[in-house]
């Protein structure tokens, strides 16, 4: 089948709004003396962190043995826990997680300061409540309804006499 035919032709696609990581392991951080402070920009220049990707997320893939001070915009819960255990620190940096966090309070802020800013208006009067509907009864179990025959009987149908003569025309 043609390509152009495989392709959906509409509908979402999440392409622009995908959170694209470049991961980068644990193990490839023991390159680093200990203390040091990895950032992006050191494991961008180093080749650690390859591709065209905004944001890094640390991995806990393989053992670290040194204790650093790791920046990055994502960790997982092993890396965490696995760098915090030697002694090091992990620091956030803004990522889409926290900048969609950020924009939703600032939206909440900028609805509250709009809320406040408007006079109270009076309350309308109250509708009148609709009377309460009247319950149905309860629908009759199948053995209570009469129970039809197999075959039931249809009316006869009575013939039309048939018209054999033609109505005589007025000369």
């Amino acid at each position: 089948m043609p390509l152009i035919r495989r392709i959906p032709k509409r509908g979402f696609n999440n392409a622009r709004f995908a959170v694209r990581y470049i991961p980068v392991n644990l193990e490839a951080l023991n390159r680093f003396d200990d203390g040091a402070n990895v950032d992006e920009n050191v494991l961008r220049g180093l080749g650690l962190a390859r591709g065209t990707g905004r944001w890094i997320k640390i991995l806990g893939t393989g053992e670290l043995t040194r204790k650093l001070t790791v920046t990055a915009h994502a960790f997982s819960a092993s890396a965490r826990t696995k760098i915090e255990k030697l002694g090091g620190a992990c620091q956030l940096l803004k990522s889409p997680a926290t900048e969609r966090a950020a924009q939703a309070a600032a939206a909440a802020a900028a609805a509250a300061a709009a809320a406040a800013r408007k006079p109270a208006k009076p309350e309308k009067a109250e509708k009148a409540e609709k009377p309460a509907k009247p319950e149905k009864p309860a629908k009759a179990e199948k053995a209570d309804k009469p129970e039809k025959s197999a075959k039931a009987e249809k009316p006869a149908k009575t013939e039309k006499p048939a018209m054999t003569e033609k109505p005589a025309k007025p000369d």
